[in-house]
């Protein structure tokens, strides 16, 4: 898969801050965004679930940290199921990364352009979130950088 010229910006971060955008590094050509969910995945091979949180979100996957030991390995089919933002969520996926025993990645796979519209508004509304959080916090600890942030500062996942 050939990487846009999106992937290829250096990292937007915003400091010390839950809720950063987390990396635009080359090796990803969608933004992560931390978000703090409660998520099931559930395991198609073994019919089973295992739940735990969204650590992050972006348009092409999530990373989860489960509550117990992630029992597959990589490449293996999963859905993924949250509510973000009051709304609903359910997306095939396949295991993209174990991170750790408790930490797994998830690439999202066979999305309805419908469900891709419905994640590009809720990613768009995280990040308004993240925006005006980092603002709010600049102008709080009377930071002249606050003044100077929008959310056109902050990258577009919009394909």
């Amino acid at each position: 898969m050939a990487l846009d010229s999106k992937a290829e910006r250096k990292p937007t971060l915003a400091p010390g801050r839950a809720g950063a955008i987390l990396t635009t590094d080359k090796r990803r050509v969608h933004a992560r965004f931390s978000v703090n969910t409660s998520a099931v995945i559930r395991l198609i091979d073994l019919a089973a679930n295992v739940e735990g949180r969204i650590v992050d979100l972006s348009m092409g996957g999530c990373r989860i940290r489960t509550q117990r030991r992630f029992p597959l390995g990589i490449f293996r089919r999963v859905e993924t199921e949250f509510h973000l933002e009051g709304l609903p969520f359910r997306l095939g996926g396949v295991t993209q990364a174990i991170y750790d025993p408790f930490s797994v990645g998830i690439r999202f796979i066979d999305i309805s352009e419908r469900k891709r519209e419905q994640l590009m508004q809720l990613i768009e509304e995280v990040k308004e979130s993240l925006v005006r959080e980092r603002i709010q916090v600049a102008h709080e600890e009377d930071s002249t950088a606050g003044g100077d942030l929008k959310l056109a500062d902050w990258p577009n996942d919009n394909h």
